[in-house]
């Protein structure tokens, strides 16, 4: 699988952010072509037959399950647009040491503190691996005998980023 490269797999600026995102409509297309890149499939029952319902939502051929793109993602059941969720994207990870709640509530623009404090809340535990546990809930080496895992600390570019390996 080739990297992705910025300007055709994802924007390259924060101006090419804002052209290829000023609807919600063209950021659910961008979810579509992500979450299914060899196109639609029933969660339920694997059927490619379908028919769209609404912008985001799909009903099966088959089976009559209906689904959405931003089912079980962070941006399920939001009533904050797309549009402002991908520009939280960027903002939290373009900036070297993030973005605080009340920095990301005045660059754009939103109600409450609540709803960036919320958004970033999201954001965050999606970037957490499932599988990592904070060192203070690690067991000792001795009690588990075999303890192994990977840190990441995320740079701004795959080239700055490091793993740590311990054991």
């Amino acid at each position: 699988m080739a990297h992705p490269v910025a300007g055709s797999d994802y924007p390259g600026s924060y101006g090419e952010l804002l052209a290829w995102f000023a609807e919600d409509e063209a950021c659910l297309d961008y979810l579509d072509w992500l979450r299914w890149p060899q196109g639609w499939r029933c969660p339920a029952c694997a059927c490619e037959r379908g028919w769209q319902l609404t912008s985001a939502r799909r009903e099966c051929a088959g089976c009559g399950h209906q689904s959405s793109v931003t089912a079980g993602t962070i941006f399920h059941r939001t009533r904050t647009p797309l549009t402002v969720w991908f520009a939280a994207a960027w903002q939290l990870t373009s900036q070297k040491h993030g973005i605080s709640a009340l920095g990301l509530k005045r660059v754009l623009g939103l109600g409450s503190y609540q709803t960036a404090w919320a958004m970033l809340h999201r954001y965050r535990a999606a970037l957490v691996a499932p599988w990592w546990v904070p060192k203070s809930q690690r067991l000792s080496s001795e009690a588990t005998r075999c303890t192994a895992g990977i840190e990441t600390c995320a740079g701004s570019s795959p080239a700055e980023s490091t793993v740590f390996l311990w054991v």
